[in-house]
């Protein structure tokens, strides 16, 4: 039975800290609680029964106490380990860039059960071999439209009018569109085909299920990192290490690869 204080929860580890010897600080993604941070005493330890549950891109069971300044973990059970994110570069760079993004992005003891639900599915579609590229647009977009920062991406954000060319100037900092019209266009506006706005959209009405059998040209997918890697380091004022990440081994990708 739970006391006042004692507490199980389902989450996942967005990140961990290892302090003195043989104990960690993880920070919980849960979907009860929302962000929270908590310590494993011993995890560190050789056999200790924490170890597996408190690494990083493991989604568990945990029976927690609350502390004054942290809570105190008592007992996890790991539930999905993704193993095959484990084994891909790319699968991992990219499953650390969401759970760092929400990390970065939502606010301590803020529960979101429809987010929580969101990453997680993004994390077994990249595990059962999605496109960890296309997982991770998704995930972008939809978490920014349950957290009020939905990009626009049809009228201007400017004047409110619905310009007719298919490609757009997007501007990161202004959230949006901006028409042709309104004059001067900000400095840091970019431009994206049609192909890609199109492709926004549709990751924006998707399902989960629909975005393992999406597909779209490497030069789409740039163009819409592009995008939105500025326009959460625009709302973070840094970027994403794993954005960094990500685009290094972008750098060593064989020219033509889909």
């Amino acid at each position: 039975m739970e006391s006042s204080r004692t507490y199980r929860t389902n989450a996942i580890v967005l990140r961990r800290i290892n302090v003195g010897e043989t104990d960690r600080i993880v920070t919980l993604y849960s979907r009860e609680k929302g962000k929270l941070s908590a310590v494993a005493k011993g995890a560190r330890r050789p056999l200790s029964k924490l170890a597996a549950a408190t690494e990083p891109l493991t989604y568990g069971k945990y029976f927690a106490a609350a502390g004054r300044e942290l809570d105190v973990i008592t007992q996890a059970e790991s539930q999905a380990s993704f193993p095959s994110i484990r084994r891909d570069l790319d699968r991992i760079g990219h499953a650390t860039y969401l759970v760092e993004l929400v990390n970065a992005m939502v606010e301590e003891r803020d529960p979101n059960y429809e987010l929580f639900d969101t990453l997680l599915s993004a994390l077994y579609l990249t595990d059962g071999g999605a496109d960890p590229e296309i997982v991770a647009r998704y995930f972008d977009l939809q978490m920014m439209s349950m957290t009020g920062y939905r990009p626009e991406l049809d009228v201007c954000v400017r004047c409110g009018s619905s310009p007719k060319q298919n490609g757009i100037t997007f501007s990161p900092s202004l959230g949006g569109r901006v028409c042709d019209t309104c004059a001067p266009l900000p400095d840091d506006v970019l431009y994206l085909s049609s192909e890609s706005v199109a492709a926004m959209k549709k990751l924006i009405a998707a399902e989960a299920r629909e975005v393992a059998a999406t597909t779209l040209p490497q030069p789409v997918k740039d163009e819409i990192f592009n995008a939105i890697r500025w326009y959460v380091r625009y709302r973070l004022d840094r970027d994403l290490k794993s954005s960094e990440f990500i685009q290094s081994i972008a750098t060593e990708r064989p020219s033509g690869k889909d």
